[in-house]
């Protein structure tokens, strides 16, 4: 086992679809993630995950996490407090047998204990695992040395041998805290986090430049807000910046490609969050307002959606700010938390119909969070599609069913009321 002290900083959050049909477009591969998700258990971490080739051209699994430090259980040691975590991270082949894999042992020490229960410190670090070429699945714990917490997350990889010359292998987002770029696998940024920074990883450029253009789409109105180009001396790495301070609070597609002479060699697409409570655009409002009727008081929620333009974002950041649970510091972690659960039902439970948050399936999401468990039933001979969700702690059981065909499924049995 590795023993290393990992990067302190501020706190602020994959699956990959690749798309039919592009390895005929000239280019390498399309990839698109969407929005990140937080690791499964008690533990709640963030992740992503890329293919890197050494100086060698071996190729190398990289994986980068942010864990806010609060969630570790400090101890007293003298006059500092000091906490511990395992990050396991282990690889199996296409036919489930393990093939490789490594763990590494964390410590942190900390004197000023109220600080850290602000949930402003973040641990953050980049770990590599050499990989053959072939396809695997890795799986990823962080386990809490002093209680029994930990969370998970695996996910599919694939190295290739050895991709073209000159093109990006892989995307790592991250941020400037204090002077200092640390991975930022949430994708969440303004308001305090700075603009979105990425470094592109390829492999042996032949050329003397490398040319990337990046683009940014409001995710809602589907209109391009700001590209920009840049042309970068050969490196294994460049890294670029984005501003996002004049950009309205919500979603954004990011567009990155890589091209020489006009022929695009490789690109790619992946969903970024933008933070800015007070630019949040008219046509936005009421909607965002509709958003949080799930966890308003009657009168907050009337006072919203009545307020008059010149009154609407101080309203709107007073609504949040008696949230916070640390209003000392420049993050909400409780609006962070309300919106990724908005996203999570828009990308999971969308139908022709509504968006996810408005479905059923999206509104119990939102206010109790994933379930412990779900049944599902798609194929039922004597009946229409179904779903139960069980929340074992809340005493709660709820089935939803696709009546009509159109995967819009609605509640239509729960144990009690909700």
């Amino acid at each position: 086992m590795n023993k290393i002290k990992p990067t302190m900083a501020a706190l602020a959050f994959l699956s990959l679809l690749v798309p039919p049909g592009v390895e005929g477009m000239g280019s390498q591969p399309e990839v698109i993630t969407e929005l990140s998700e937080a690791s499964q258990g008690s533990l709640i971490y963030y992740l992503q995950h890329l293919v890197t080739y050494d100086s060698q051209g071996q190729p190398q699994a990289e994986f980068s996490y942010s864990l806010a430090a609060n969630q570790l259980q400090f101890l007293s040691r003298g006059s500092s407090f000091q906490a511990g975590y395992s990050v396991s991270i282990i690889i199996f082949d296409s036919r489930g047998r393990q093939v490789t894999g490594d763990s590494w042992d964390r410590e942190i020490q900390m004197e000023d204990y109220q600080q850290l229960q602000k949930g402003d410190s973040i641990l953050a670090d980049t770990l590599l695992l050499p990989l053959p070429p072939g396809k695997y699945r890795a799986r990823v714990i962080i386990k809490d040395a002093h209680s029994a917490k930990a969370g998970q997350f695996e996910r599919m990889l694939t190295v290739a041998s050895r991709p073209p010359e000159g093109t990006v292998t892989g995307v790592r987002f991250e941020r400037d805290y204090n002077g200092q770029i640390i991975p930022w696998p949430s994708r969440i940024y303004g308001e305090g986090a700075g603009p979105p920074i990425f470094t592109l990883s390829l492999v042996n450029p032949g050329t003397d430049s490398v040319s990337i253009r990046a683009g940014l789409t409001d995710h809602r109105t589907q209109r391009e807000v700001l590209r920009r180009q840049q042309v970068f001396k050969l490196r294994p790495e460049v890294r670029m910046a984005l501003p996002v301070d004049s950009l309205a609070d919500g979603n954004y597609r990011l567009t990155l490609e890589q091209y020489d002479e006009g022929q695009v060699l490789w690109w790619g697409e992946y969903m970024l969050m933008v933070q800015n409570q007070s630019l949040i655009s008219q046509g936005d409002y009421q909607e965002r307002i509709a958003q949080v009727e799930y966890i308003a008081r009657r009168p907050e929620f009337d006072s919203l959606r009545r307020a008059e333009p010149e009154k609407r974002d101080s309203l709107w950041q007073a609504f949040w700010k008696s949230r916070d649970p640390t209003p000392d510091t420049e993050r909400n972690e409780y609006r962070e938390a309300y919106y990724q659960k908005i996203n999570y039902a828009n990308l999971n439970f969308g139908n022709s119909i509504r968006p996810g948050w408005k479905t059923d399936r999206g509104k119990i999401y939102i206010r109790y969070g994933p379930p412990d468990e779900v049944e599902k039933h798609p194929l039922e001979i004597d009946s229409r599609p179904y779903e139960i969700w069980y929340y074992y702690q809340e005493g709660l059981r709820i089935v939803f069913a696709d009546r009509h065909g159109f995967g819009d499924y609605r509640i239509v049995q729960a144990n009690r009321e909700i």
